[in-house]
């Protein structure tokens, strides 16, 4: 399905850039313009969730292998851990995750090392789109990349601090 007029009228996003418009307005947008299934299908990427049409399986496969990659490097890291409780099974494999997971891990900085993650996000969710930038695909992909920048624009490194040092101080605690 095309969406060549609504496509059209999305602000554009970038990587590291404020995001351009809330949530809220953009499920507005897609309910307004939308199918119910495609409609459905957006609210399942900004979600998490899962939903029916091939991009919306397709991304949901990616970010789950993505997910396992970074869990088997993190149980490596803890000497021999096993990964196997924190893995889900996925449809297909691509080596661009597993190779794009294994460079952001070499980032010491665990902020550096989720930028890298969330960039490799960015790029996965518009190459799962395909050059049809007017197409149902190019709107889904919008919704993962929007969810990228919205969650991106959450993080604050003052909480995340406070609470690290609430966990370490609980750890302490318990010991």
């Amino acid at each position: 399905m095309s969406y060549d007029y609504f496509a059209a009228t999305l602000p554009a996003l970038q990587f590291d850039r404020a995001p351009a418009m809330t949530e809220e307005e953009f499920r507005a947008r897609c309910r307004e313009q939308m199918p119910a299934s495609h409609y459905a299908a957006v609210c399942a990427l900004l979600d998490g969730g899962a939903a029916d049409p091939p991009y919306a399986v397709a991304w949901r496969d990616r970010e789950t292998q993505l997910r396992n990659a970074a869990a088997k490097l993190r149980a490596a890291k803890l000497h021999g851990a096993d990964p196997a409780p924190w893995l889900r099974a996925h449809g297909g494999f691509d080596v661009l995750v597993e190779n794009g997971v294994a460079a952001a891990f070499q980032e010491a900085d665990p902020m550096k090392r989720e930028r890298a993650l969330d960039l490799l996000r960015w790029n996965l969710a518009g190459e799962l789109a395909g050059y049809d930038t007017l197409s149902a695909e190019a709107v889904f992909a919008y919704a993962v990349r929007l969810g990228i920048l919205l969650r991106r624009a959450k993080a604050d490194a003052a909480k995340g601090r406070e609470r690290l040092l609430a966990l370490a101080r609980a750890q302490t605690a318990s010991n």
